[in-house]
């Protein structure tokens, strides 16, 4: 019972105090996405378009600053001084956020095939995978160099990186299924859990 009120009161915490504006950002990007983009009686290809080119921006927004709050020296000291450990908070906040994600995701989705649009699991599955990667970057080198800006820059640089990359990205690009392909989004997931993976490992002993 300590256990889950200790969560919970975390989840709390951090979701008033430190989630939202993140929140409310990749939000208007999924506005915006839909005001420019259009989401109305799309076929499989097109469809796939606002998911990979905008939409994904979200995972940037909503997964690279998990450390912020960190980079404050006085919070940084006292999240390290509870019995908590710091790095299960982090767990924490990546999981909450991967969980909006997936939710603004789905929600648009959803809303495209209520607009006649030709769109199927894949195409959520798609929109997701492509977010979590380029989520995924900004959290490895926001986490490793504790500066967000630094994950932020990264992951911008990857995202216009495809538009001219396509063939050196090969198995990571991004916009696979605006060309026809689902292979690669297998991939990215994969890529995604490991990226998670190796940041909570290199930190854990880092700080030994």
């Amino acid at each position: 019972m300590s256990y889950l009120r200790s969560t919970f009161r975390i989840l709390s915490v951090n979701l008033k105090h430190n989630f939202i504006p993140h929140l409310l950002i990749a939000l208007v990007i999924a506005f915006m996405t839909q005001v420019l983009s259009g989401i109305t009686a799309l076929n499989t290809r097109e469809a796939a378009q606002p998911l990979e080119r905008m939409l994904s921006l979200t995972g940037i927004v909503l997964l690279t600053p998990i450390f912020l709050p960190e980079q404050n020296e006085n919070i940084r000291d006292l999240i390290r001084s509870k019995r908590t450990d710091y790095l299960a908070v982090c767990v924490i906040r990546l999981l909450y956020s991967i969980l909006f994600l997936a939710v603004i995701i789905g929600f648009f989705t959803y809303m495209m095939l209520c607009r006649e649009s030709n769109v199927t699991i894949e195409h959520f599955v798609g929109g997701f995978a492509s977010a979590l990667f380029l989520g995924a970057l900004g959290f490895f080198f926001a986490g490793l160099t504790q500066n967000t800006i630094t994950g932020y820059m990264v992951s911008a640089i990857y995202y216009i990186a495809n538009y001219s990359l396509k063939d050196e990205l090969k198995n990571f690009y991004l916009f696979s299924m605006s060309a026809g392909s689902f292979t690669e989004k297998y991939w990215l997931l994969g890529g995604s859990v490991v990226i998670f993976a190796v940041t909570f490992f290199l930190l854990k002993y880092s700080r030994k």
